[in-house]
């Protein structure tokens, strides 16, 4: 079973009009350790914020799934920038 599973995650910022994130997959056990690496503005913090629901509402597009110990997070917290 995993710990976190992360299919298609795709994060778009409006008013940029930015893809932050396009088509990520992932799937982390219990126990193992992931980092996740790239350059400046490669999406590692936005990919963060939206597994735990920090991006702001209103103002970005979250598609694909995202589910924690084999529970969808449906609805994530949006906070404001």
């Amino acid at each position: 079973m995993s710990l976190l599973q992360i299919a298609h995650l795709n994060v778009l910022f409006h008013r940029q009009n930015v893809q932050a994130v396009d088509d990520v997959s992932l799937t982390v056990a219990p126990g193992e350790v992931l980092a996740l690496a790239g350059e400046s503005g490669s999406g590692k913090s936005v990919t963060a914020a939206a597994i735990l629901g920090l991006l702001p509402a209103g103002q970005t597009t979250v598609n694909g799934s995202i589910a924690f110990d084999g529970q969808p997070l449906l609805h994530p917290i949006h906070r404001a920038a």
